[in-house]
């Protein structure tokens, strides 16, 4: 009897943990999606960024070998640390303007702040021993990606208005700052101001980094996730899904 009530109790808990909100990432099949930037990328999104000469997925961001310390075995070139952050009487009195942004979001800007071409790699495939060639006529400095049917819309670090404009975060989320620094600052101020503990934001699928738990892009994205053949919930890129401002909540308390 013991044995079947221990066995029972380690079921119920594997359920809890397997239906809890924290393992509720999507499923991650990047081939199907638009960063899949190789000959193989699919047909929907018309071959709006795709080389047309180089068959491997990943190594238009990672490398195994000679990449750079700024990522995961990354293959790309990082942007110049030159951002404007989102600014409010609030959030930069605590964590101030002039930040740098880290390697985290650094890296994601590598791409989507249109300032690097995508093709040029540290570490080109062996196979060209040179750049990837992109479809004749197409820019490889890739926007961030909006969600209609994965048709480019304006970059991170442009404006409202004029998608020209880059290194502006001003109309975008705050990153590169730490949430211990936030909570510990705003611990006694009115509700409208309060934000959830590390742990309850966690529980909600956001992802922190480092021991002062810092916010950066894919705290609230995932590159990898399949958002178009599956999970649409989970477009853009999202870590978890966001209906009914989920995402948002799982942060803000309002």
């Amino acid at each position: 009897m013991k044995q079947i009530a221990k066995k029972t109790s380690i079921l119920i808990v594997c359920m809890t943990l397997l239906t809890s909100p924290v393992w509720g990432k999507g499923i991650a099949v990047v081939t199907n999606t638009i960063h899949n930037m190789s000959t193989s990328q699919p047909a929907i999104y018309g071959n709006t960024y795709r080389s047309s000469n180089v068959d491997q997925v990943c190594v238009f961001c990672h490398t195994p070998h000679g990449g750079s310390l700024d990522g995961p075995l990354w293959n790309h070139s990082a942007p110049v640390n030159n951002f404007t952050h989102y600014n409010s009487v609030t959030l930069s009195g605590i964590v101030g303007e002039n930040r740098p942004v880290r390697n985290e979001s650094l890296i994601c800007m590598s791409c989507h702040d249109g300032s690097i071409a995508v093709n040029t790699l540290h570490n080109n495939p062996n196979e060209i021993g040179s750049d990837p060639v992109y479809l004749a006529g197409l820019n490889p400095n890739v926007p961030i990606i909006g969600m209609a049917g994965g048709v480019p819309a304006a970059k991170i670090g442009a404006v409202f208005g004029d998608i020209s404009v880059s290194g502006n975060l001003t109309d975008d989320h705050p990153i590169s700052f730490s949430y211990n620094d936030v909570l510990t600052a705003i611990n006694n101020t009115p509700k409208e101001f309060e934000i959830r503990t590390v742990a309850a934001a966690e529980l909600n699928g956001v992802r922190f980094y480092g021991p002062e738990n810092y916010v950066e892009c894919t705290s609230c994205h995932d590159p990898h996730v399949d958002y178009v053949t599956q999970q649409p919930e989970y477009a853009p890129f999202l870590i978890t899904p966001n209906t009914g401002s989920a995402l948002c909540l799982a942060c803000h308390d309002k």
